[in-house]
């Protein structure tokens, strides 16, 4: 008897952990970013994908994972009006049936000038955190880069 009123309960909890699990999920290619599909051969798109980011940019490759569909350049430094800035590009491809999705990301990040001045000038407290990415924040990349590399990707197959 004990068991059947809890049945309900029961099932409302592993429900609501499936729901959980799933929502928590992400694919492989990142859903809030726009992609584009070609009905090309996998290797042929790759190549076009690497020649426009590494060749056409001239970016320098961090990591590169044809198998998985990955390609991840190094940070690029620069200084404007808005002060010191840094971006990378990150592709990731998906192949099915007889297309390739290209999802790109460009990820810019803005340096905060103050993290340099507080770590300079407080001497009391050295719980701060150290390292390559501390005191850079995230700024929102221009959708027209990124349509910029698809029309590039585009012109490099021909379409």
């Amino acid at each position: 008897m004990h068991c059947t009123k809890n049945r309900p309960a029961l099932a409302c909890a592993v429900l609501a952990a499936l729901a959980l699990a799933s929502a928590c999920t992400r694919g492989s290619i990142a859903p809030d970013q726009p992609a584009r599909v070609y009905h090309r051969p996998y290797d042929e798109v790759w190549d076009a994908v690497a020649w426009v980011i590494l060749n056409d940019l001239g970016l320098v490759e961090h990591t590169a994972k044809k198998n998985r569909g990955y390609l991840e350049t190094d940070w690029v430094h620069s200084f404007d009006a808005i002060g010191q800035t840094r971006w990378k590009i990150e592709a990731s491809l998906k192949k099915s049936n007889d297309a390739v999705t290209v999802a790109l990301v460009k990820t810019v990040q803005l340096r905060d000038p103050l993290s340099k001045k507080i770590r300079r000038y407080n001497q009391e407290d050295n719980n701060e955190p150290v390292g390559p990415n501390v005191g850079w924040s995230d700024m929102t990349a221009a959708e027209r880069d990124i349509e910029e590399l698809y029309r590039r990707i585009d012109l490099r197959l021909g379409e």
